[in-house]
């Protein structure tokens, strides 16, 4: 039949068939599909597998003789119909061996997957150039993360999601260990991003409604919009002990002691000073010069920053805590996160998302690590989506970041994982992922993503698109090498020496020529 690519094969259910392919080159593994169905009529499938396979004998494919031409035989899982009610249906009825099998229509794929017509723009479905379009409230409300070992594209996915919703005005607090994001302020000026923005429809843009904080204590202060400067109120014990590394288990019981003794009023990190000054105990140095040690680090002020200005209706607020020891790190996070909970329950804050970047770091997995931002962050992943306070969980190690907060993400996007344990963990906190799609994620090149999300049918494959504003998660190069073109301009690839090499080439070897006779007069 005329634009046919198969025709099923062997065995065929409801929910799965193979078809020998005509024309290996015409279909791919995760195309998509579709095959008549007697009762349902026509139905979408993916392809998941395809294989070649030869009648000939090993011995005759050994030694070269002709064999019959080899067989291509590819397996497709059913993903269904939409009904008149647009409800995605699975027939009952097996299909036939011998129907011919088609390529889905753009148009068939969007309606059967449940793709969005507008939204957060996440790239083109791959191989094609169907947009993936996720619902901006689900995304936001339900929780969204990133998962992707190291240069896999994480932090440039987040970015690109980033740039979807500062355009659609939803506030964000973007919590940056590492300095990523404040280039969301310039736009693309990689040639090579720029050349493929027609590829998906975008142009070069830069953020002027981005803001960028920093702590008081940062190397970075020139280059900031604010300073941070957290109230330092009612610190608790754990707090202290994270932030100072108290390991001593007497210095850790006096301050215990001494912040008891204060909790019938509101203090400062000062009045913790005093109070363990007036203890008689002479473990009590020690634990002051923690204290102190806190109290020079800045990162409290009697004039504290208001919080509210890191949520603000159409902004997005980096935090960059580059240069911020990880202590401090989790401290900040933990208060500003709890401080921003609280307002939005009072609604002094509009619905917005908070961004965690390297959220191992502060929502890891138990028995792998220990932070005061944790309880908080854990209370807006399984809380937050009632308040309107979402979250953007990032991660390149999947298997160290708290599962919990895993499970509560319903918009899941997951780039190249290779480790085992990593993978498992995958395996353990996504829903709806096949065996087949567990084994794409090892193979996924840079930049491609799996999604799943509660508004698509079924995990599909996006090429994510390329960045509007400069992308600043690069790995910064060590060694800059010569290029091809500059090696054949100095003759290294022609084997070819210069006029000047040769005549330095011929200099040297008399030189040693020289060399050589001299130390064989001095040493016979």
């Amino acid at each position: 039949m005329k634009g046919a690519v198969g025709r099923i094969c062997g065995e065929a259910s409801p929910t799965d068939f193979s078809f020998v392919v005509f024309d290996p080159k015409e279909v791919r593994r995760t195309d998509y599909v579709k095959v008549w169905n007697d009762v349902d009529g026509w139905v979408v499938a993916q392809v998941v597998d395809i294989r070649a396979t030869s009648e000939a004998s090993n011995s005759d494919i050994l030694q070269g003789r002709d064999v019959e031409k080899e067989l291509y035989i590819a397996k497709a899982i059913v993903i269904g119909k939409r009904d008149e009610k647009g409800m995605l249906k699975v027939p009952k009825t097996p299909f036939v061996p011998g129907e011919n099998v088609f390529k889905a229509e753009e148009e068939l794929v969007i309606d059967v997957l449940g793709l969005e017509k507008d939204g957060v723009y996440l790239g083109l479905l791959e191989d094609s150039n169907i947009r993936v379009n996720l619902d901006t409230n689900t995304l936001v409300q339900k929780h969204c993360c990133i998962l992707a070992k190291t240069g896999s594209g994480k932090s440039y996915t987040a970015g690109v999601i980033i740039e979807e919703l500062i355009e659609r005005g939803v506030p964000l607090f973007i919590i940056d260990p590492h300095g990523e994001y404040a280039t969301l302020k310039e736009p693309n000026r990689n040639e090579d991003e720029v050349g493929m923005m027609q590829t998906f429809g975008i142009q070069p843009k830069g953020y002027s409604n981005v803001m960028i904080y920093v702590p008081p204590n940062s190397p970075f202060i020139d280059k900031a919009d604010g300073i941070l400067k957290l109230d330092g109120l009612n610190l608790t014990a754990e707090e202290i002990v994270e932030l100072a590394g108290i390991t001593n288990s007497t210095s850790q019981a006096l301050l215990y002691q001494a912040i008891k003794n204060l909790k019938s009023r509101n203090y400062t990190i000062e009045d913790i000073i005093k109070e363990v000054e007036s203890i008689k105990h002479n473990a009590k140095w020690a634990l002051l010069g923690h204290l102190e040690k806190i109290v020079e680090a800045g990162l409290f002020d009697a004039n504290p920053t208001p919080v509210n200005v890191l949520l603000q209706k159409g902004k997005a607020v980096v935090l960059d805590m580059r240069g911020i020891p990880p202590e401090h790190q989790d401290l900040i996070v933990s208060r500003v996160c709890h401080q921003l909970f609280e307002l939005r329950k009072r609604e002094e804050v509009p619905p917005g998302m908070i961004v965690i970047e390297e959220a191992h770091n502060f929502i890891p997995e138990r028995g792998m690590g220990k932070a005061v931002s944790t309880p908080v962050l854990r209370t807006i992943a399984s809380e937050g989506r009632k308040f309107g306070l979402g979250l953007l969980v990032i991660s390149q190690r999947p298997a160290r970041i708290d599962k919990n907060v895993i499970s509560q993400c319903n918009t899941q996007i997951i780039l190249r994982v290779t480790n085992p344990n990593d993978i498992n963990a995958i395996k353990k906190g996504v829903e709806g992922l096949t065996a087949e799609m567990v084994d794409e994620i090892k193979r996924l090149p840079a930049g491609t993503a799996i999604v799943v999300s509660p508004e698509l049918e079924r995990p599909v494959i996006v090429n994510v698109r390329v960045r509007k504003s400069m992308h600043g998660g690069a790995a910064v190069s060590v060694v800059k090498e010569k290029t091809k073109k500059k090696r054949e301009k100095s003759g290294f690839l022609t084997g070819r020496k210069s006029d000047k090499r040769k005549e330095r080439g011929e200099k040297g070897m008399e030189e040693k020529k020289e060399k050589r006779g001299l130390l064989r007069k001095m040493f016979g």
